[in-house]
């Protein structure tokens, strides 16, 4: 009797004290940044001349191929003679393309840009015949180089990779203004660097321990990053006051444009908090997943983002799960956007889904994101109360209140079997 009314107790002690999992969140924005799905390239668009040898096509679409690896830019090549009704024929005639070889770099955002390949034009003999086949598939490349690297996005790249993020100042001509724009991002990272420690750490990875990191675009490096700007909407000739920027995870851009009256350390602050929160936090994921820089991200950046995390987030376990929170923020599995899903990018098209001005190219003006997303509190993430709870924390109530209820008998027994042994 006695041995049994020990075994009653420890059991009870057992289920009364075994240790739960802790319920938070698994992954936080900054980690879900990280995951490339794939379905919003950039796309390159290389128009050929029509006397191009024969083969020359596939010679240059194999180097292309080799310059453009490991990065977020697809390649489609275009016959000068194509169909006149084709979109990126028609893309090419917008930017008053007359001249092949040609191409034009086309964004995720409907934006368009030509790019110099002047010096990829085929050499020729003193008889006028073009030179050798080879030529074009080494020049092209050769001319679309500063596309793929630059400076300054490499900088925001390996900063994004162990850091909770960047933000970047585009320098004015005034240097009070840049100077009080430097004071507002000082004031901001210092902080979000005090609430590092307080932010809630994900299940399954690294607490963040580097605040967010000040680059600098200044003044003489503007026309050398002409394809950075103009990921943010911008041309050297239009910066004439500060601007800044946040990127995080693979170098997305997280929110608007700030310019000289909104660059201030309050709105900085509220939109950087929303990279250390809750992957589940409730914000639609279509803003989260901003636009990322079009750039290599090679083996050197992954490695360093394996380290900062702890867990290597191309994983096909960990990118499932990432990507099925996407999902879910996206609007469900019946969302047209999904991840993982085929889809092409529209070249050229003369309509975009939520209206507004366009460019003389048919693309949406630069004012159109800012004014979607340029008051980041309105977009603060949701109470407990009214966020949707997750599958992991429904499962770990049902445990919990099943614990409890075993528990709950198993001190009734034991107090049963006192009273009786007593008896």
């Amino acid at each position: 009797m006695i041995r049994l009314k020990w075994l009653v107790a420890a059991a009870v002690c057992c289920l009364a004290f075994r240790p739960y999992p802790a319920s938070g969140c698994e992954y936080n924005v900054r980690e879900v940044g990280f995951i490339d799905v794939g379905i919003e390239p950039y796309q390159l668009l290389v128009y050929l001349p029509e006397n191009a040898p024969t083969g020359e096509a596939s010679s240059v679409k194999d180097a292309l191929e080799v310059a453009l690896a490991e990065t977020n830019i697809r390649l489609q090549l275009v016959a000068a003679g194509a169909d006149a009704n084709q979109a990126a024929v028609e893309l090419a005639k917008t930017h008053g393309i007359s001249h092949f070889p040609a191409a034009v770099l086309v964004s995720p955002d409907g934006q368009s840009m030509p790019l110099d390949v002047s010096r990829a034009s085929s050499p020729r003999s003193e008889g006028g015949t073009p030179s050798t086949q080879a030529s074009l598939a080494q020049a092209i490349p050769a001319a679309l180089g500063s596309i793929l690297e630059s400076p300054l996005r490499r900088q925001i790249l390996e900063k994004c990779a162990d850091a909770y993020g960047v933000v970047l100042l585009i320098e004015g001509p005034e240097p009070q203004a840049n100077a009080t724009a430097r004071e507002a991002i000082a004031t901001a990272v210092r902080q979000i660097g005090e609430q590092l420690e307080f932010l809630p750490t994900p299940i399954k990875s690294k607490p963040i321990k580097t605040p967010p990191e000040l680059v600098v675009l200044d003044r003489k490096s503007l026309t050398r990053e002409q394809v950075l700007l103009w990921t943010l909407r911008l041309k050297p000739e239009d910066v004439n006051q500060p601007r800044a920027a946040v990127f995080y995870g693979r170098g997305r851009w997280l929110g608007p444009l700030f310019d000289a009256v909104t660059l201030t350390a309050g709105n900085l602050t509220q939109l950087l908090s929303i990279i250390g929160g809750d992957c589940e936090c409730g914000l639609d994921h279509r803003w989260l997943q901003g636009t990322m820089l079009p750039a290599r991200w090679d083996e050197t950046l992954h490695t360093k983002v394996v380290e900062s995390l702890g867990y290597d987030p191309e994983n096909p376990m960990a990118k499932m799960e990432m990507i099925s929170i996407i999902r879910r923020g996206m609007g469900g599995s019946d969302y047209p956007g999904v991840p993982l899903e085929y889809r092409e990018i529209e070249v050229g098209s003369e309509e975009k889904e939520d209206g507004g001005p366009k460019t003389e190219d048919g693309m949406q003006k630069t004012e159109d994101r800012g004014q979607k997303i340029e008051a980041p509190e309105q977009k603060t993430a949701p109470s407990s109360a009214v966020r949707p709870p997750s599958s992991g924390i429904v499962g770990q109530v049902l445990a919990g209140s099943l614990a409890g209820m075993v528990a709950l008998v198993g001190v009734v027994s034991l107090v049963i079997v006192l009273r009786a042994r007593r008896s």
